[in-house]
This record gives structure tokens, C-alpha cells and sequence, in this order.
């Protein structure tokens, strides 16, 4: 059982408190420490009650304490609304929750009209609002959240800013960015509407960096052999060095005074790329069929192998000139399968699939391979064979022994049985 504590402090401004109520925050020192309290009853004969009542301030802190709002401040600038967020007791020496970059922010916003609806979106701490309505006015409210305490938290004040028109120089921006990225290897490509003059720069920026509760516009950095090019795609392989999400963006330029940066994409590196087809090898011993199976990947094979999971489906068939038989299908982890009891003479065909269970990925089938087994010696010949050694082998054997037991009966015969017979008197 628990025992009770000790040193009970008067607990200031609770003092002969006529109410219900009783605000004890200045008495908290730690959030995560246990605390007790307990009550008197008074009367005015005295001490009339006695009510002990003892709690764990972790345990309260955890389900009943509310996130406060957090911080909101806007700018509007070139037709977007920059929205940097700063979270709840952001200015408190003393925090309920001690980890800030848990909090997850949830906006809502409006444009300030009678027709108004309202809109939500995820952002980040410092985040961009674009596809406004240029020389109007929008409202914005933030709250904080921590989806895994299933705790939402209140809605900061509302603050209302008006966007301003998009500069000339989006026309040069590069537009259409998409992603195209298969075992590891990744291209950017995008879609100009600008000048033949028109040069790229390609940045970009490690994910985690949004989570800050800071500016990231001086992180971004830009992607090697994508600096100045004319060409309207990029290869950015070699920045992809984990499993860590990244945003990329275009920096379009015009001369020296012209330049406009594109949105931003992201790409999470194992739900991005896609997995390609497997190689395949065949090969045979007895009566067995060797599948072997080179992983997809290249130089980065043991990147996906050890992060995807791979497994692999196999379709084989008995293929002929006239005839094709029902195609057969198994699965296995390893990167080696059989096919037992193949047919002599007989062309056996295969292909490949490369699955990804935990990320719901598979490959196109490799191309077909096929293989002709060697052809067999019929049955009645073999069995003729066999008959055939064991007559010369008996015969070798026999002939030796009837000619020896023949001999000897010879032999017995003329001693014990002569062919003669001797006269009476001699007998």
C-alpha cells in the first residue's frame, strides 16, 4: 500500500477557500514528478472533515492536461502566405510536454468573404500556402496536435493577412514535376515555359529539416551535375543516402536578374522508387530444373534487398511446338528454386517476379528463359540392355562349371561303373 507523505506545505492563495476550486499551478516544480494533495473541511466549530486525496501529476499530466494553442505568424509575399508556427508554451520556463517536435499542425483557413469555406491542411513549422486568390484576404487559425496521445489541441487566435500578385517572373518557373525512379536510381523531370535561354538549377532539402521549429529557406542545397543545365530533367541518385525523405524544388534563371523556383516535391526513397525485374538463370542436373535468380537492384541490390523484403514469384511451363501445358506457379525467399521430375526432351520455360510484401511492390516479369532438357533412353531398350548383360555374365559363369561337374561325372563313372564286365570266377 501506498504510504502517506510527509512535510504537507499550505498551498498559497488555497487558503480558507469558500469555493470548489483552487488553483495550484504555482506549486507544481516538475511536471513529471508525483504530487499529493489533500483537503480540509472546515466549519465554524473547527476541523469538522478530513478528506485525504492522493494522485500521480504524470498520470494527470498525460490524460487530462490540454495543449494549449500554439503560435501563429503569416507573411504574404509574391501570391503565397508563408505560415511559421511556433508551438504551445514555446516561452514557458517550465513545459508539460518536453519534446516539441512530436507536435504535428493542423491549419484551417478561409478567404474573408460571405461565401467562405473553410479549408484544411497538415503543415509543417514553417510552411507555404499557395493557390490563392491574388489582392485578397484570408484568415488562418493553427492548432497543435499529438496523434499519438489521440490529443488535439486549441486553436491558436485567428489572424487575417491579404496576398499580393504572383511576379512576372513565374512564367520562367518550371512546372509538372514528377519523379521517375526504378531500383534505386531516381530522375526528376519537369516541364518548361520559358526561353531556349532559360537554365536550372535543381536543390534539395533533407526532410527532417521541416520539422524544425525554424527557417529552413538557407538549407536547401543543390544536387551535383544539376547546376546550370539547359535540359529539363535531372539525375539525383547520388544525394539518396538512406531512407530519409527529401524535397526537391527547380530554380529557373533568366540572365542575371530573372529567377523563379518551382514547387517543391517529395520523394521518400522506398515508397518512391519502384522495383524492377529480376534477372534469371537456368540450368539442369538429373532430372532437376536450377532456377537461379539474380536480386534487381545493381549496385544498390543489398540496399533493397535488406529494406524490401523481396521475395520472388516463379511462372514456369513445359513448352512444345504443338502443345503448351498449364503454367506453373511457386514462390520462394531464396534467390535459388528446383523443378523436380522435367521431362526428357522437352523445353521448359521460365519467368520471374520480384515482390515487396511490406510496401505492397512487384516488379514486371523478367524476360522468358527457356532450356531443353536432354533426351532420354527409351524404357524397352534399357530393360533389352539389362537382360542382355546378365545372359553374357551367366553364360561366362555357367559354361566353366558344366564343363567341370561333366568331367568329373566322367570320372565317377569309369571307376565305379565300368562299361566291362569280368568273368564269373573274377567276380
Amino acid at each position: 500500500p501506498e504510504l502517506e507523505p510527509t512535510g504537507w506545505q499550505e498551498l498559497p492563495g488555497c487558503q480558507a477557500v469558500a469555493g470548489t476550486s483552487c488553483d495550484f499551478s504555482s506549486a507544481i516544480l516538475e511536471y513529471y514528478d508525483a504530487h499529493y494533495v489533500r483537503l480540509l473541511l472546515y466549519t465554524a466549530f473547527g476541523v469538522y472533515f478530513l478528506k485525504v486525496e492522493m494522485f500521480n501529476f504524470f498520470f494527470l499530466s498525460i490524460f487530462a492536461a490540454q495543449i494549449g494553442p500554439p503560435g501563429l505568424e503569416l507573411q504574404s509575399t509574391n501570391g503565397v502566405v508563408k505560415v511559421m508556427v511556433s508551438p504551445p508554451e514555446a516561452n514557458q520556463r517550465k513545459k508539460m510536454w518536453i519534446n516539441d517536435l512530436s507536435f504535428k499542425y493542423n491549419l484551417v483557413f478561409w478567404e474573408n468573404s460571405s461565401h467562405a469555406q473553410l479549408q484544411n491542411k497538415r503543415i509543417f513549422p514553417v510552411d507555404t500556402i499557395d493557390d490563392l486568390a491574388p489582392d485578397s484576404t484570408y484568415c488562418f487559425k493553427v492548432q497543435a496536435n499529438l496523434p499519438s496521445e489521440g490529443k488535439q489541441g486549441l486553436f491558436s487566435p485567428t489572424s487575417c493577412v491579404k496576398t499580393t500578385q504572383k511576379a512576372v517572373n513565374d512564367l520562367l518557373c518550371a512546372t509538372n514535376l514528377s519523379v521517375l525512379a526504378v531500383n534505386m536510381k531516381f530522375h526528376l523531370h519537369w516541364s518548361s515555359q520559358g526561353s531556349q535561354a532559360v537554365t536550372y538549377n535543381v536543390q534539395y532539402l533533407f526532410g527532417y529539416l521541416k520539422n524544425q521549429n525554424e527557417d529552413y529557406s538557407d538549407k536547401w542545397l543543390s544536387v551535383p551535375r544539376c547546376e546550370n543545365i539547359t535540359s529539363s530533367w535531372c539525375n539525383f541518385s547520388s544525394i539518396i543516402t538512406g531512407t530519409g525523405f527529401y524535397h526537391l524544388r527547380v530554380q529557373a534563371r533568366e540572365g542575371h536578374n530573372k529567377s523563379c523556383f518551382s514547387r517543391e516535391v517529395k520523394v521518400d526513397p522506398l515508397k518512391t522508387s519502384g522495383i524492377g525485374p529480376p534477372g534469371v538463370r537456368l540450368d539442369l542436373s538429373d532430372t532437376l530444373l536450377h532456377i537461379l535468380i539474380s536480386p534487381p537492384g545493381g549496385d544498390k541490390v543489398e540496399f533493397m534487398r535488406d529494406h524490401y523484403d523481396l521475395s520472388y514469384r516463379i511462372l514456369y511451363w513445359k513448352n512444345s511446338s504443338d502443345t503448351k501445358e498449364e503454367v506453373k506457379q511457386k514462390e520462394v525467399r531464396q534467390t535459388i528454386a528446383t523443378v523436380p521430375d522435367v521431362s526428357p526432351s522437352s523445353l521448359y520455360c521460365v519467368q520471374v517476379q520480384a515482390l515487396s510484401e511490406p510496401y505492397n511492390k512487384s516488379s514486371a516479369y523478367s524476360q522468358q528463359q527457356c532450356i531443353l532438357t536432354p533426351a532420354g533412353s527409351p524404357l524397352a531398350l534399357i530393360i533389352s540392355g539389362i537382360f542382355m548383360g546378365a545372359l553374357l555374365v551367366v553364360l561366362l559363369v555357367a559354361a566353366p562349371l558344366v564343363f567341370v561337374f561333366y568331367q568329373a561325372y566322367n570320372k565317377i563313372k569309369y571307376v565305379f561303373f565300368p562299361s566291362c564286365q569280368p568273368p564269373l570266377n573274377i567276380e
